[in-house]
């Protein structure tokens, strides 16, 4: 991960019962935020779109609060996701909305009094065209015309599979439609899921435009999905049962696309972009009929104060330990199927974060190539700054993210 320039994982279906702290500890050594589900397929630990009311309860917020609690003193965890494609019909999101915002308020509720610092709560939406601006409005108004609404999004992803190929462009994968759609937003808005595998291998060519001046005005990066080669033939890399991994030709797409990418522009601040006032919640905003309109959220169920104001009881909680072995000791393999030697992670200070090379300082993988020489470098005041970062913050550094989806179950 760290020779492909990624700054930002996400990570679903998280056990927070787990000690996840080496694994934190050495993201957080190499440059790499972490972005988070709270959710979980397993019975109980997400919203069931079909019957929320059922399954918004104590036991489910024990769920995403013991999320919280494990990753929320690790200074690279960047945010929270409090759903995923929760909505992607009519009937879903007839229902839906106002548990998606009452899941946020509890979150960032929660964070506020057990967390050190603020730590952003947002959604991640399936790309259902008809429902989407309707969802991004209705999440990122601010009910009352309260800014500092707590059930208010901190940030909005999008589930994105509309580029498709070497031949698809700007107009034709609907970008242009996208950043049309978006251009008021008062919330940081990203991919948190993109890379159409119709073709195979991906050439990644949506990257340019991802990046380019285009769409930075307006949305802030994207997550490639995903890391780990899986039935669905999405992966970057294959791990095998016995702990060895060969890196996929989409992998050097990747890495070659992220190589090219202006990283001086991308860096540079955006004043307008931070200081966007959300709208005021109203009706009027939703312009898809089965979209509920109502901004009168469920109250807090039953047991759930209690956990917000006391914690969840018996919380496992991660903390940075020491990244001492740097070596990698499995086998590698490039994408010709030629063994990798001398790879290893490089550590980096405290205040910088991991970035692509550039092409020209890139170097072919090979029988010799390692991770320190052929990928990374390094740019300031990134890493350190999540834990200095509030929702004023965190548009600026969404802006230039560079990450990949791990569908893990950790």
């Amino acid at each position: 991960m760290q020779r492909l320039g990624l700054n930002t994982v996400r990570v679903y279906n998280l056990d927070p019962r787990l000690n996840h702290d080496l694994c934190a500890s050495i993201f957080n050594r190499v440059g790499i935020y972490m972005l988070l589900d709270v959710n979980s397929p397993l019975a109980g630990e997400s919203l069931n779109r079909g019957q929320p009311s059922e399954s918004y309860n104590a036991e489910y917020l024990t769920r995403i609060f013991g999320v919280v609690e494990a990753f929320k003193d690790y200074p690279n965890t960047l945010a929270f996701f409090g759903g995923n494609e929760v909505i992607n019909d009519g009937l879903s999101a007839a229902i839906v909305p106002p548990y998606l915002r009452a899941v946020q308020r509890d979150l960032k509720n929660y964070i506020a009094k057990h967390a050190s610092r603020p730590i952003p709560v947002g959604y991640s939406a399936a790309d259902v065209r008809e429902a989407l601006g309707s969802t991004w409005q209705y999440l990122q108004c601010a009910i009352n015309g309260d800014a500092g609404d707590a059930s208010r999004a901190d940030f909005f992803g999008l589930n994105s599979y509309s580029w498709c190929g070497a031949a698809a462009d700007f107009q034709s994968a609907g970008y242009d439609q996208l950043v049309a759609q978006f251009a008021n937003t008062s919330i940081p808005v990203f991919f948190s899921e993109y890379g159409c595998n119709a073709e195979r291998p991906r050439v990644f060519n949506e990257v340019a435009a991802l990046y380019g001046p285009l769409m930075t005005a307006v949305l802030s990066g994207g997550l490639v999905y995903e890391y780990s080669m899986e039935e669905s033939n999405f992966g970057l890399v294959a791990i095998n049962a016995d702990g060895s991994a060969q890196l996929q030709a989409d992998y050097d797409h990747l890495q070659q696309q992220y190589g090219q990418l202006d990283l001086a522009r991308l860096t540079a601040s955006n004043g307008t972009a931070t200081s966007a006032q959300p709208p005021t919640c109203d009706s009027r905003l939703i312009n898809y009929p089965p979209f509920n309109t109502s901004f009168t959220l469920p109250a807090v169920p039953a047991g759930g104060q209690d956990l917000i104001e006391h914690g969840v009881p018996n919380a496992n909680r991660g903390k940075i330990v020491d990244v001492t072995k740097t070596q990698v000791s499995q086998t590698v393999k490039d994408s010709s199927g030629v063994v990798m030697q001398g790879l290893s992670v490089k550590l980096l200070p405290d205040d910088q974060s991991n970035v692509p090379a550039s092409v020209s300082s890139m170097t072919t993988a090979s029988a010799t190539a390692t991770a320190t020489s052929s990928a990374a470098s390094a740019t300031t005041t990134k890493k350190g700054a999540a834990a200095r970062m509030c929702t004023s913050g965190w548009m600026g550094m969404t802006r230039w993210m560079m990450p990949v989806v791990v569908f893990l179950a950790v």
